[in-house]
């Protein structure tokens, strides 16, 4: 396949507006800073709609294309973006943009902490998954999610965690399914299964197991990702390696699970307002430091919290609630040696989306809330039968006497072309004016 032009390099007849679906910026936009930024825009050629992924990652121009061996890695998995092109940022030929270049002068203590530029050329265009439609998809698209963790586990031997920010949805025009993004910190499973920090995920997001570690890697200091860090020329102490395993990533994959009930109101990525004053789960998981949010989530697991969910979801999420307190104890009443297992989650999913009632998305009941508020169709008058006086017949037909009409059938061109049948609700008799 042709490589996609660069940014900036398109030729005339490629619109150079392309709208933007993600964008980070920082406060200071200076390249030093912006190692923490990344955007995301949407491309066509031709009939064809890409996604550029440009950002910047920690390391060395090899360390920089992790994602991209990834994703070769885990080419044909279903809900894994797929790879179109890649290409490593140049700011003159032959010299590749790194923020090494913009600092006054490369200390010690800045050696391992320079990032490269780099953008990703992928398909598809996918949502966040707090913007699903109806519970069911909600539900499907976390059972896809961690089908795809179990899948690049076992076949792949590679570890990759989950958090509210990569867990996606993708309408293919054939339904949809969850996604997982963002494979930059994805690693493949080495013996002894430690690693360095960088793929332990989110901190509200986090295993306890990793808090515990990262507590005690950095003497509970959680650092904010966009605080100011002051350089010298002191050298780079080696960072302690990780235990990471991949129960530590099917357990945040229930962290975001809770997350949603909690956070939102209900379809859409509807946000819901958080009284401050009362102790939410999520303010909790949400702590300063390493130590604070795993001494949350021990003392959540520890002492029976199922209440939890009853009081603090939101009313639209209160049929969820025998899942959230099945998959807590099953959590709960597993040890270390004796660790949850992917089947053993998708099993739980599996009986809860079979009981699920049918939900209607917001799409269809918004048209069928439009539909009902149409006036119905003029009847045409039949011909009269022969000796019957045609004036008696020339007669508005009541709703009864009227055959329903076809479906309606509408393209939903939004989210992948899914085709909805509406069907109008009847409308009450009216008298006509002249």
């Amino acid at each position: 396949m042709t490589p996609l032009p660069q940014i900036g390099d398109a030729p005339e007849s490629t619109p150079q507006s392309n709208p933007v679906l993600d964008v980070d910026i920082p406060d200071d936009p200076h390249p030093s800073r912006a190692c923490w930024s990344w955007y995301r825009y949407l491309a066509r050629r031709g009939d064809e709609e890409y996604i550029i992924k440009d950002h910047w990652v920690l390391g060395s121009k090899v360390d920089a294309l992790n994602e991209v061996k990834m994703l070769q890695a885990m080419k044909d998995v279903r809900g894994v973006p797929q790879l179109i092109d890649h290409w490593l940022v140049e700011i003159k030929p032959g010299k590749v943009d790194q923020t090494g270049l913009y600092h006054y002068k490369l200390l010690n203590s800045l050696q391992g902490a320079v990032r490269t530029h780099v953008c990703l050329v992928l398909k598809p265009h996918t949502r966040p998954l707090y913007m699903f439609q109806t519970k069911a998809e909600l539900l499907g698209a976390i059972r896809d999610i961690i089908s795809i963790q179990k899948t690049a586990v076992e076949e792949k031997g590679i570890l990759h965690n989950c958090s509210l920010n990569n867990s996606m949805i993708e309408d293919d025009g054939n339904g949809s399914h969850g996604t997982l993004i963002d494979w930059e910190f994805t690693v493949f499973i080495a013996q002894g299964q430690k690693y360095a920090r960088g793929g332990t995920g989110t901190m509200p997001f986090m295993s306890r197991s990793l808090l515990f570690q990262l507590s005690e890697a950095v003497d509970s200091i959680a650092t904010p990702e966009r605080s100011l860090k002051h350089a010298s020329n002191s050298h780079v102490v080696p960072a302690r390696l990780i235990i990471h395993r991949f129960e530590d990533d099917l357990e945040s994959v229930f962290y975001v699970f809770i997350w949603i009930c909690i956070g939102y109101r209900g379809p859409l990525g509807v946000k819901r307002v958080l009284d401050k004053r009362y102790n939410w789960l999520v303010h909790k998981w949400s702590a300063v430091t390493f130590k604070a949010c795993n001494d949350k989530k021990t003392t959540f697991f520890y002492h029976s919290h199922t209440h939890k969910f009853e009081e603090q979801f939101h009313p639209y999420f209160k049929n969820l609630v025998p899942l959230a307190v099945e998959w807590y104890e099953l959590i709960r009443n597993k040890g270390p040696s004796n660790a949850v297992t992917f089947q053993e989650v998708l099993d739980l999913l599996d009986k809860h989306l079979a009981e699920l009632p049918k939900e209607l998305s917001p799409e269809l009941l918004f048209a069928r809330k439009i539909l009902k508020g149409l006036p119905l169709p003029d009847i045409p008058v039949p011909d009269a039968d022969p000796g019957v006086n045609a004036e008696k017949m020339k007669r508005k037909l009541s709703d009864s006497d009227v055959d329903p009409p076809e479906p309606i059938t509408s393209c939903d061109t939004t989210y992948g072309g899914r085709i909805w049948t509406m069907e109008p609700i009847p409308q009450p008799k009216r008298n006509r004016t002249t």
